[in-house]
């Protein structure tokens, strides 16, 4: 940074992710700034791939033309300081969040970044609900900030067809933060020759927003809402009307897309038990409500456990291929090929099966000692017509799935589960009940931890022991925090030996000896 005859230069952070054309963006401003004549020095500070963190660009414009000068240039720098920069660009939420954790973003900063989220790694390996607050992030770059651009870039992107690059570089000139001009940004992007319309297409967008401060208010807490007139499309005027006769408003959009995922899974007969059971619960309830929340959002997820027939039915959405081109950048002539792996085991398989079929293929596992069917697991090459033709002939099973062993022991489950919480004694009880049912995600051995977890404490604290309703509630939220700390379960003993409750045996882990191979 440097100061020549009063002025300084200005500083620029850009923070892109993998495949988000940050460079793109950064090359752009650089181009702007030569068009105007103006000193500009950029350098990159390369990051991990994708979401576990992103890329930033460092770029220092000196607002004062060369040919003003007089063959004097300022001297620049070629990283960021804390607390001296002046303008950020980021195209995720959490990346200016970040930001301003490191001391980059301050009270001298104009921050512009898109509102929308990509989960990082963290946030997704988490047990629970491990996402970070958006509106905590969104509450203190309008504190802490000088100014702070801030909206739904993705959603723009998407409208326009373009990369988010190009709605960060409309967004950053608009904003009027730097000495970047409209025409010389717009011929900056006609230059790179590729997706121009598109581009300009995005920058418009962004150039609008920021310059109208239409992205400078909080966003709604949630998004569901937004969300729910899409994705509840196909659910019929009956199961509508119904919802909103019966559940309260703050639950209503919950319910909605629970029984549009309850359609999307079965049927709408599907949907209909699952308001019969929601609606069970709600009746119960009382302002603000949290108890029918949160258990039509977990029923909804509960009743909709991922299976063979459901995976596959994802797999072969031509939605998801859709968007895999979209990703890919592939062209309408430009053929994509994609190859799913699978490793299917004996408890899939008999997931499937009525009960006595399945009794008998868990019997000839535990016989041979094996779990996998297929040790290396299979691959289906599911843009082939082959491969296609698999995907849908397992998504079938779905018709038969009411009659499949796994369907009825969830189903038994799930009534025990929302029978616990009709008889609580408490609303305070039944809510943390019901996020109990929150430790039942994934699938494979990580489903089987956390559904083991959450009946032993159905088992011990929900259903079992003499307990107060006080202590109840106590002793069950301990032990729901402990399970989610701890996969493995041994926090959650920890837990329930402080209630009274004696350890569970350690677990058995067999080993199993192969024959070495003899070279001759």
């Amino acid at each position: 940074m440097s100061a020549f005859g009063g002025q300084r230069t200005t500083t620029l952070l850009i923070a892109a992710l993998g495949g988000e054309g940050g460079g793109v963006l950064a090359d752009w401003v650089v181009e702007t700034a030569h068009a105007a004549g103006l000193p500009v020095q950029a350098t990159s500070i390369p990051g991990v791939a994708q979401r576990t963190g992103a890329t930033t660009y460092y770029i220092e414009i000196f607002p004062v033309r060369r040919a003003e000068l007089g063959g004097r240039m300022p001297v620049m720098c070629l990283v960021p300081t804390a607390g001296q920069v002046d303008v950020f660009v980021g195209s995720e939420l959490m990346e200016a969040a970040r930001q301003v954790q490191a001391g980059m973003i301050s009270g001298r900063t104009t921050c512009i970044a898109s509102t929308h989220r990509v989960y990082a790694t963290a946030e997704k390996m988490a047990m629970g609900d491990g996402r970070f607050d958006s509106v905590r992030a969104i509450e203190a770059l309008h504190t802490l900030t000088r100014r702070a651009l801030l909206f739904n870039m993705e959603a723009e992107t998407i409208r326009a067809g373009t990369v988010i690059s190009a709605v960060m570089f409309g967004a950053l000139v608009g904003s009027g933060a730097m000495p970047l001009e409209r025409a010389a940004a717009e011929a900056a992007i006609r230059a790179g020759g590729k997706g121009t319309e598109a581009s300009l297409r995005g920058f418009a967008a962004g150039f609008a927003l920021a310059s109208g401060e239409a992205g400078s208010a909080l966003p709604a807490q949630t998004d569901v809402q937004a969300v729910a007139p899409v994705a509840t499309a196909e659910i019929d005027a009956t199961l509508r009307a119904r919802i909103a006769r019966r559940m309260a408003p703050a639950a209503q959009a919950f319910a909605l897309l629970g029984a549009a995922r309850c359609v999307d899974y079965l049927d709408s007969a599907y949907a209909a038990l699952y308001l019969d059971r929601l609606e069970a619960v709600a009746a119960r309830d009382a302002a603000p409500h949290a108890l029918s929340v949160e258990a039509a959002r977990y029923l909804a997820l509960w009743m909709c456990y991922e299976d063979v027939a459901r995976v596959a039915d994802l797999k072969s959405r031509l939605s998801r291929f859709d968007g895999i081109r979209a990703e890919a950048a592939a062209q309408a002539d430009q053929p994509i090929k994609v190859v799913e792996f699978f490793k299917p085991g004996y408890d899939e398989i008999a997931d499937q099966l009525p009960p006595a079929l399945a009794d008998r293929v868990r019997s000839h596992a535990k016989k041979r000692g094996k779990v996998a069917i297929f040790e290396n697991g299979i691959h289906v090459e599911s843009t082939s017509l082959f491969g296609y033709a698999k995907l849908r002939a397992m998504a079938a099973l779905r018709r038969i799935r009411r009659a499949s062993s796994r369907y009825l022991l969830e189903q038994a489950q799930i009534e025990r589960w929302v029978a616990a919480m009709v008889k609580a004694p408490n609303v305070e009880l039944a809510h943390e009940v019901a996020l109990c049912a929150r430790l039942i995600k994934g699938y494979s051995d990580t489903h089987q931890r956390g559904k083991e977890n959450f009946l032993r404490i159905m088992d011990t604290l929900v259903e079992g022991g003499d307990y107060s309703a006080e202590t109840r509630l106590a002793y069950v939220g301990a032990a729901r925090q402990a399970a989610l700390a701890d996969p493995e379960g041994r926090k959650l003993d920890g837990s329930l030996e402080a209630a009274g409750i004696v350890p569970r045996p350690p677990k058995a882990h067999p080993v199993h000896f192969y024959p070495r191979k003899l070279e001759h």
